[in-house]
């Protein structure tokens, strides 16, 4: 399973037990948040894929469900 921490929720020990400290493997639990997303947002210009300044832009949340009816598939 893959999981989604960053270095700095490691530290601080954000995590949910079964949720993301159950990961496999973590690529990015060695990167810091902010780190990784200028990265995205470099490459993202750089690889012409613009979903992935679009990941880096995301509003965080921990939300499994879509906020309202409208937010989701």
């Amino acid at each position: 399973m893959l999981g989604s921490s960053n270095i700095a929720e490691g530290l601080r020990g954000y995590l949910t037990k079964y949720d993301c400290s159950a990961a496999d493997i973590n690529p990015i639990g060695g990167i810091n948040k902010s780190d990784l997303k200028a990265f995205l947002e470099y490459f993202s210009k750089v690889s012409n894929l613009p979903v992935l300044a679009e990941v880096a832009n995301a509003k965080p949340t921990a939300e499994l469900r879509p906020e309202n009816e409208n937010s989701g598939p």
